[in-house]
């Protein structure tokens, strides 16, 4: 099937199979989830205040039908948690080329995506309508990051009506990340849809097979369109490397593959393990459809998963059934008995200033017209005629308060508390515990009771880091210069895919480079980084009370963690103050040089006396070396004479005896002319200054 055609026979022919296709998924997906998107709209039009149906509303007539909202606090003090627990979506390398400082920067691009979509807005809109009806969502989408440039963004945006979205029914993870399809309805003006598609028609289904299933597409005033979400199949090649390392060479040119193929066969020829093979995968498609046609043609998704992300409130699975519900759904009847005990309190009080006076025609007679207006006009005093021996006029005893209303009153706020778990503590109401750890512990129990919610939540929001991380690599394939985001908040810019050298065999090295390498993502929910700060500051506070000795070592972290206006000038000046060795192991685990007083001592310029005496004391140390030459060189000398003068054949205990030589011996080393043996012309030695007539014969 060609789905992009929508010429000719053939391609409405597609076109129609693919509606039927489409038409026959939202479907299947509507009826299973029919009656938990009912009463999810239900529970929040609950939320909001209609809380009194009409039927009760005819029957009370002109009585006192009064809405006491408690429900709200309920749902704030669940999603109050979640604000407060900011999630950090964490990346980790989980093979051979994946680099930790490529994992951290991409863990930076996470946030600055988030910071730059205003994530948080989108995250807890979403937990707003998951805590309250049980669903919400939010999505990932790409965008150009100006009108004058081609690169892309990546954006997180919430989803108008989760509610309404439709999933696959055979999807079973709670991310719904195996599903088949997804439907995201949007309801759009007549006037938008007619400008934004203008060959479109706006038609239903009255009369048809598919008439209640679109009954609220078509109408006076609005159109419903959808995005279709779908995922089609497709043959993906992998290359495996010995070092676990997998590349996608589905997109490879054939002297690529053929290349590749040869690598395999040369690893295995050295009896080592790879892999190249097709294996079964899939491609994300979007297309955008009314009740009857396609709006615009399918496109493939560069990512990995269908970027909507879901978040469930609590399910439970009864067969093939689905109840899925949020902190409202039971909450509702005792809502509605509080709201019925309290009417009813208000209506007894309205009524006492209206109780009727007792007394004789005659004593009201005269004065007919201040009597008719004593309940509603504040009287001075209130005259009568006096008739015989009758008592003055006297009022009714008005209504008194029952304590059955009374009692219901406090038993349906109870029952509200009960049905969703949260009790006083955690509501901030005053209760019996008196101190600090005591109220802390009971209002981490209520948070236990809702904790299904948070964490819900915290598996959606990991979800979206898997999404992520599998379109940065298709988004951020270039060399570019991008912004990341700290955990601190702070901005810095950083470079990506950007070429810098070359390794020893020959291949291009890459700094920072995303596309390559697998990674996964880790999530850590808890308090802020200023609630951490804030947190770090007290404890240090009270370190240094116990320990004030301890003091001086961390006075400029403690000055680093206020929310002064000049703290961190404050903690780079108490820096200067911190002890030598302090500073010493604080440039050691940043990798920086000692600081100067740590430094060796370096030598310096030095005087004439010292150059002098420094002098001196080598010309000294210079002849005491070349005297102790001079007597080496003499006992050589005179060892050389005393063989000589012994003779040939006349040997020393333990040596060979000595051959008279044939030729002049050379001077020993370092030997001075007036010391070299003297050879008379008879043959005989004599030695130094003695003329050949001292000499002894030889």
């Amino acid at each position: 099937m060609t789905e992009t055609a929508k010429d000719g026979e053939g391609g409405k022919r597609d076109t129609a199979d693919f509606m039927k296709e489409a038409r026959g998924r939202y479907e299947r997906g509507l009826q299973r989830e029919r009656d938990n998107i009912d009463e999810a709209y239900e529970d929040l039009a609950f939320r909001v205040g209609e809380q009194w149906d009409a039927e009760a509303k005819r029957a009370r007539k002109d009585r006192p039908c009064l809405t006491i909202n408690r429900i709200p606090q309920f749902v704030r003090q669940v999603t109050g948690d979640m604000r407060q627990m900011r999630p950090a979506i964490r990346v980790v390398p989980v093979d051979a080329r994946g680099d930790p400082e490529t994992a951290e920067t991409q863990a930076g691009m996470i946030r600055y995506i988030e910071n730059r979509s205003d994530a948080p807005a989108a995250y807890f809109q979403a937990a707003d309508s998951q805590v309250a009806a049980g669903a919400g969502a939010w999505r990932v989408l790409t965008e150009y990051a100006d009108d004058s440039t081609f690169n892309q963004e990546i954006r997180i945006a919430p989803v108008e009506d989760p509610i309404a979205v439709v999933w696959d029914p055979d999807a079973v993870q709670p991310t719904r990340e195996d599903a088949q399809f997804c439907f995201v309805p949007v309801d759009m003006s007549r006037a938008a849809f007619e400008a934004k598609y203008p060959d479109a028609t706006a038609e239903g289904f009255q009369g048809t097979q598919h008439a209640a299933t679109f009954s609220g597409w078509f109408a006076d005033d609005h159109v419903r369109v959808a995005e279709y979400w779908y995922r089609k199949p497709a043959k993906r090649l992998l290359l495996q490397m010995p070092d676990g390392a997998v590349d996608d060479l589905t997109d490879a040119s054939p002297e690529e593959i053929k290349q590749a193929q040869e690598i395999v066969a040369f690893i295995e020829a050295r009896g080592e393990f790879a892999r190249l093979e097709r294996r079964d995968s899939y491609v994300v498609c979007r297309a955008v459809i009314s009740a009857s046609e396609v709006l615009e043609d399918p496109t493939e998704w560069p990512g990995r998963y269908i970027p909507i992300v879901p978040v469930w409130g609590e399910e439970i699975r009864i067969g093939r059934r689905i109840v899925r519900h949020g902190v409202v759904r039971y909450a509702k009847d005792p809502q509605r008995m509080y709201n019925y005990f309290r009417s009813a309190q208000t209506e007894i009080v309205a009524l006492q200033p209206k109780a009727p006076f007792i007394g004789t025609e005659r004593q009201f007679e005269q004065y007919q017209d201040i009597w008719e207006t004593a309940n509603t006009v504040n009287h001075p005093y209130l005259v009568y005629t006096p008739d015989g021996n009758a008592p003055p006029p006297s009022r009714v005893q008005p209504p008194v308060s029952s304590q059955g209303v009374d009692a219901g009153v406090a038993l349906a706020a109870e029952d509200m508390k009960a049905v969703t778990g949260i009790y006083d503590a955690s509501l901030g109401n005053r209760s019996n515990e008196s101190s600090g750890r005591a109220i802390l512990a009971r209002q981490q129990e209520g948070d236990t009771g809702t904790y299904v919610y948070i964490d819900n939540f915290a598996r959606a929001i990991r979800h979206t880091g898997k999404i992520l991380i599998g379109l940065i690599p298709k988004v951020y394939d270039t060399a570019r210069t991008i912004r990341i985001l700290g955990e601190d908040g702070k901005v810095d810019v950083v470079e990506i895919n950007q070429p810098f050298g070359m390794d020893d065999k020959g291949n291009p090295i890459v700094r920072n480079d995303v596309t390559v390498g697998a990674y996964d993502v880790v999530l850590e929910m808890g308090p802020s980084y200023n609630t951490k700060r804030r947190e770090a500051k007290d404890g240090m506070t009270a370190f240094i009370q116990s320990a004030p000795g301890a003091a001086p070592l961390i006075l400029d972290l403690i000055a680093k963690a206020q929310d002064w206006p000049n703290a961190t000038e404050i903690a780079e000046r108490l820096e200067v103050m911190l002890p030598p060795p302090v500073k010493a192991l604080k440039a050691e685990k940043e990798g920086k040089p000692l600081p100067p007083e740590m430094q060796p001592p370096q030598p310096g310029p030095l005087d004439e006396l010292e150059l002098q005496a420094k002098q001196a004391d080598v010309e000294a140390k210079k002849a005491q070396a070349r005297k102790a030459m001079a007597e080496a060189d003499k006992a050589e000398i005179e060892l050389f004479q005393a063989r000589a003068v012994m003779g040939p054949g006349v040997m020393h205990p333990g040596q060979e005896a000595m051959q008279p030589p044939s030729e002049p011996m050379p001077p020993p080393q370092g030997a001075t002319p007036e010391l070299m043996p003297q050879q008379p012309p008879s043959g005989g030695f004599f030695v130094g200054p003695e003329t050949p007539e001292q000499a002894p014969p030889v």
